[in-house]
């Protein structure tokens, strides 16, 4: 698995990490489905204290707040590629991964700001919802960028890392045509969320 999250083509390194990300997800929604109350991380992350529990009056306030706090998503993504190395992967690599995790969850305990009507269970369903590509997006960043890290960890006790020398260049390891391509998806995913969100508070 290693050899292909990290192999030189990037499509090779997104879908990798794409099938990865979805064996994460389907574990924790079938887990979260079955065994966790109701809600239980509603109004508890960060995102969903940041969103608030309540729609906003037109799709642009709501396509805006939503694409903002994704697109800050990215930030971290790209920012924690950029800092970081462990074990040869980029640090930009675990997000992704959790935020799969913590979606799972999401849906299996209906723990969004504005419920749906009960949890979901595990279905195709889920491809008609935004959450999906929002994680598309940033698998797609992550792997765009993983070429960034400036510092190699070494250990944890004590703490201790080293340069990553010749030091590498922002702007020449970025992928763009795939980071690009995140952005494009990710603000499509937003876009249809914000009225999917709309339509339903205005119902």
């Amino acid at each position: 698995m290693k050899r292909l999250l990290l192999n030189d083509s990037l499509w090779i390194r997104f879908f990798s990490m794409m099938l990865l990300g979805v064996g994460i997800l389907l574990l924790f929604w079938f887990l979260s489905y079955y065994l966790l109350p109701e809600a239980i991380l509603r109004g508890r992350t960060g995102a969903a204290v940041l969103a608030g529990d309540k729609a906003a009056d037109t799709f642009v306030a709501e396509f805006s707040r939503i694409a903002l706090l994704n697109l800050f998503m990215l930030f971290i993504i790209v920012t924690a590629n950029r800092i970081l190395k462990v074990s040869d992967f980029p640090l930009g690599y675990f997000p992704p991964l959790f935020l799969s995790a913590i979606y799972a969850v999401t849906l299996g305990t209906n723990s969004f700001s504005i419920p749906l009507p009960a949890p979901m269970a595990p279905s195709i369903n889920v491809f008609l919802r935004s959450g999906p590509y929002e994680i598309t997006a940033y698998i797609l960043t992550a792997v765009s960028t993983y070429t960034l890290s400036t510092y190699r960890f070494k250990r944890l006790i004590p703490p201790d890392s080293e340069p990553i020398t010749p030091k590498p260049s922002f702007t020449k390891n970025i992928i763009w045509p795939g980071f690009i391509m995140a952005i494009f998806i990710l603000l499509l995913a937003n876009a249809y969320e914000a009225y999917q969100i709309v339509s339903l508070s205005t119902k």
